[in-house]
């Protein structure tokens, strides 16, 4: 109990603080959050710092209210509650947790002590909100949504001045108060340092109680567990992250929303805008090992986290992909990395034995075939083979950044190197990758001024990032794909003899979808793996489709396939895919069958995977000056045009739809001569086109 002279000091003392004529601790940021707290209570709820009864106390029917609206968050919070009470008991510390009107709706007491706790206030149904108590423990965490700790006189009511109180806020996805873990002992010494040992484990607690209630609260969703050291990831998670089928982020945990998702005041919208991979990239590396972390590097800063990904709800791994075909028992027997390709084709089969012999060899892989053919998929695969597995698969595509921009993000930066450089530089590609592999895309648009910097970097294995004057080594696995004829672009003096032949340590040739064995077997598992990631395995498709879907060239392969298979999965009704149900382009091609050559025809068109030479087809739409557009490309040119007319000259939908990128598709645009109306008229509206 307070005593009269102690209640009348402890008066004294708040008035001059409130109104300045106390000692001022301005570097102190705790002194000047209790201060504004107990400018608040005496300015705006006018309470009286002399007041020495208990505080307010709700009917049980009230109580039972407050409760009914976080039942289900109670649940989940009890477990944290009782572990904090077990750990501080035999220091005689009770334990609460409020809701966010500062109600008490669970509590556990001091059974030696349990007479004097509920005499002086502490019990279910106490209101400790600031309004009513002023600064206090609880109270203030709740007006600062910030974790507090009152100690003895630092509370604004006489009649909790004997108490310390350690409190730490509960928030929702979207930063709302839900509730507040308390600890609080009636007995403690003088120094506030006593405390500091209880408040930080207050605040761990609350912090593992959120985190468990924002994972229930997104588990309809695909959820990224994040982590900084994979050996903790089984025991504690630092970051969570959830998002859709699509890659949106939907949420995530309150560290994984300050420190990530929102991160120098722009917010991530895309998996891809975060980590430097898709949402389609980390499903395929987690059902390769499910349950085991597997590293990310973050976009902005080069950042390597580890994480494990957990399905929505009852779906599992196994039974959702979104890139990854079902392994069947054919392919069981695959090369470890291998085991998620369609394997079907000779073809295939002959580049996957090739490929697990010189994957660990230290010998460059260049890939060739048209554009869709799987050869990102590809790569990867070699990579998860090879001793590198389990280091960083870094993926730059050079025809989709603009050529100002491409040094920047292939060598990196130091900070200042150029105007609109970030304050802290930037991790390059190679340097992201060092370790691991590099996957150079489209490499035969690279511009020529950056070959020779490439060429350094594998020659001498060491990279010099913009602005530095020293050079870091790293160790890497370069694989590069390109659709081009490198050989020819050498000819005419685009690319670099030599970067070639450093590049050229063993190619394979990925075939088109059209000309392979094992089409109707690969069309069937695509199938398979789009109906079950959208929850609807009843779905086949009808046999005179099938046919159709044989018998149609796909220009846009394995890309331009799935895409078809996922739109008609996406409006099918019933529980057959008709050819109603796919993009009109392939409900108006031909529906007359072709048959696929005899497969000793096939090897003479597209050879096995050799070693030290490229085999990629140049280009037959690749114009120079004077020459006139060949039967094909005339074909490829109208069927592009009457999609962009279709789509009202819309090339992201139309590139889509065609089964292409859209650096790609652009650039045939140009080499087929197509301009856009805008350009034609003079007006540039070209931000309406994409």
């Amino acid at each position: 109990m307070v005593q009269g002279r102690e209640i009348a000091d402890h008066v004294g003392r708040v008035m001059n603080i409130i109104e300045g004529r106390g000692p001022q601790r301005t570097s102190d940021p705790n002194h000047e959050r209790l201060a504004r707290s107990w400018r608040r209570s005496l300015n705006k709820h006018a309470i009286d710092p002399g007041l020495s009864s208990v505080p307010k106390v709700v009917t049980a029917y009230e109580l039972r209210e407050h409760r009914e609206r976080i039942e289900t968050f109670m649940r989940i919070a009890r477990e944290g509650v009782e572990r904090l009470h077990r750990e501080l008991l035999p220091a005689n510390y009770c334990v609460l947790l409020t809701d966010a009107a500062g109600v008490t709706v669970d509590y556990r007491t001091v059974p030696a002590l349990e007479k004097e706790f509920k005499e002086e206030g502490f019990r279910n149904g106490t209101c400790w909100a600031e309004e009513h108590e002023g600064t206090c423990g609880v109270g203030t965490t709740l007006a600062d949504r910030q974790p507090t700790l009152v100690h003895r006189g630092e509370h604004y009511r006489s009649h909790n001045t004997q108490f310390t109180c350690s409190s730490a806020p509960i928030l929702g996805l979207h930063d709302e108060p839900i509730a507040v873990l308390d600890a609080s002992a009636l007995y403690s010494p003088e120094g506030r340092d006593s405390q500091l040992l209880v408040f930080r484990m207050v605040c761990d607690k609350a912090r593992l109680i959120e985190d468990a209630y924002a994972h229930y609260s997104l588990r309809t969703y695909w959820t990224l567990q994040l982590g900084q050291v994979a050996e903790f990831m089984p025991v504690e998670t630092d970051y969570l992250i959830a998002f859709d089928d699509d890659g949106l982020i939907v949420g995530g945990n309150r560290r994984a929303r300050q420190e990530l998702i929102n991160h120098n005041g722009r917010r991530a919208e895309f998996l891809h805008d975060l980590f430097e991979c898709t949402a389609s990239d980390i499903l395929v590396s987690a059902h390769a090992s499910p349950g085991t972390p597997f590293p990310l590097r973050m976009m902005a800063t080069g950042r390597r986290l580890f994480a494990v990904l957990r399905a929505p709800n009852a779906r599992t791994l196994a039974q959702v992909t979104l890139s990854k075909p079902v392994v069947t028992a054919e392919d069981a027997c695959a090369p470890r990395g291998f085991r998620h390709l369609a394997l079907g084709d000779p073809r295939v089969k002959a580049n996957v034995q090739c490929a697990v012999k010189v994957a660990n060899r230290d010998i460059p892989v260049m890939l060739l075939g048209e554009t869709g053919t799987g050869k990102e998929a590809f790569a990867r695969a070699i990579h998860d083979f090879s001793d590198r597995a389990k280091q960083p698969f870094v993926a730059l595509n050079c025809a989709a950044i603009p050529e100002s921009l491409i040094e920047s993000e292939l060598f990196g930066y130091r900070d200042g190197a150029f105007t609109g450089a970030r304050s802290k530089g930037a991790k390059g590609k190679i340097l992201q990758s060092d370790g691991g592999t590099l996957f150079l895309d489209e490499i035969g648009d690279m511009p020529l001024s950056l070959q020779s910097r490439l060429l350094r970097v594998l020659a001498e294995g060491e990279v010099v990032p913009l602005g530095a004057e020293q050079p870091t080594a790293v160790n890497l696995h370069v694989m590069c794909a390109t659709h081009q004829d490198l050989a020819e672009l050498v000819r005419q003096g685009r690319f670099r003899e030599d970067l070639f032949y450093r590049l050229n340590g063993a190619s394979f040739m990925l075939p088109p979808l059209r000309s392979r064995e094992d089409k109707r077997e690969l069309i069937q598992l695509v199938m398979r793996e789009e109906c079950t990631a959208m929850g609807r395995e009843e779905l086949s498709i009808a046999e005179e489709t099938m046919t159709r879907l044989l018998a149609y060239d796909w220009p846009g392969n394995i890309r331009q396939l799935r895409h078809a298979i996922r739109y008609a999965c996406a409006i099918a009704d019933g529980s057959r895919v008709t050819i109603d149900h796919f993009p009109q382009e392939l409900r108006t091609a031909n529906a007359t069958p072709r048959l696929a050559p005899p497969p000793q025809q096939q090897a003479q068109q597209l050879p096995a995977p050799v070693s030290g030479s490229a085999q990629a087809q140049p280009d037959p739409c690749e114009l120079r000056d004077g020459e006139t557009l060949n039967d094909a490309c005339l074909e490829l040119r109208r069927k592009m045009l009457d999609a962009l007319r279709r789509n009202h000259w819309r090339v992201t939908e139309t590139a889509r739809q065609l089964g292409m990128s859209r650096a790609t598709f652009y650039r045939k645009m140009a080499r087929l001569r197509i301009v856009a109306p805008n350009y034609l008229d003079g007006e540039d509206r070209s931000a309406e086109r994409t």
